[in-house]
This record gives structure tokens, sequence and C-alpha cells, in this order.
């Protein structure tokens, strides 16, 4: 294998590496009023339950990779903890990781900018491929987070209850 090769795969496997875990990092920075509401673009369009129903995202969704545990939390656990702290921290989760993946579905694009001109195809080709690689991601936030919303609620009507 050429040196120009082992080059051009280290350069694209940091750059994928700073891409992802960067902006999975990252957004965590933006101002927390930004997470703070369940409208505009973090509400529940009307098609959406459709088309998730349509996809059977219910069967699919805890398959693939979670990395919630990179930043100390588990979506497991929310069995074990269920209260409603805990479940405004998991909202504020879907939250970041919907931010996150469309971030990275963009920031991919850069990836054109790392690689020389004449694989400048090769390298857009690479970025649908991950624009699509991060869709299914975006849509298990956006399908978790009106469930986690309602469970919410009914955690606080019961707390109010108790007191």
């Amino acid at each position: 294998m050429s040196g120009f090769i082992i080059g051009m795969i280290a350069i694209n496997t940091v750059f994928w590496l700073v891409c992802c875990l960067g902006t999975a990092h990252a957004v965590r920075f933006l101002p927390k009023a930004w997470y703070a509401r369940n409208d505009g673009f973090f509400a529940q369009r009307p098609f959406e339950k459709k088309l998730y129903k349509k996809i059977r995202i219910e069967r699919w969704k805890d398959k693939l990779p979670e990395g919630g545990g990179l930043w100390n939390f588990q979506k497991k656990n929310l069995h074990e903890k269920l209260t409603s702290e805990y479940a405004d921290r998991f909202i504020l989760e879907t939250k970041y990781g919907e931010v996150g993946h469309w971030c990275m579905a963009i920031l991919g694009f850069a990836c054109i900018l790392v690689n020389p001109i004449e694989y400048a195809g090769m390298a857009f080709i690479c970025a649908i491929v991950n624009v699509i690689i991060q869709i299914p991601f975006c849509l298990i936030q956006r399908y978790n987070r009106p469930r986690l919303i309602r469970l919410r609620s009914r955690l606080a009507n019961k707390n109010e209850k108790k007191a």
C-alpha cells in the first residue's frame, strides 16, 4: 500500500472521528435556552407518527449503537431511575442527539475539503452516505422525545398528588 493511500486513510479517519465525536460534544456547549422548549425544531410534526409506524421504528431503534455513555448518560437506566429529573435529562439528551446528528450530517460534507480535488466525487459520495447513516439516529430521537415528554408529565402529576 502506498504512502499516499495510508496518509489519506489516516486523514479521513481523523476527519470523521473529529466530525462525529467533536460535534456530539460541541452541541452540549450551545446555550441551554436553545434546548429548553419542545416546540419549533423539536416539535413532533403531524406526519411523523405515521412515518414511524410505516418504517416500524419500534422494531429496530434499540438495535442501533447508542453513545450516551460517553457523556455519562445511559438510557437503559430509565427503568431504574424513573423520576421527573431523569425524564428531563433523557429529553435533553434526545435534543443533544438530534442536533448532533443533523450537524454531523451537514459537517460531513467538509470531507470534500480534506481530500485532493481529484477525489471530490468519492468524498461527496462519502458525505451522502454519512447523511443517510445519520437520519435513522435523528428519527429515533424524534420518536422517543414525545413519549418521554408524556412520561415526564405523568411522573410530575404523580408527584403532585403525593405532595
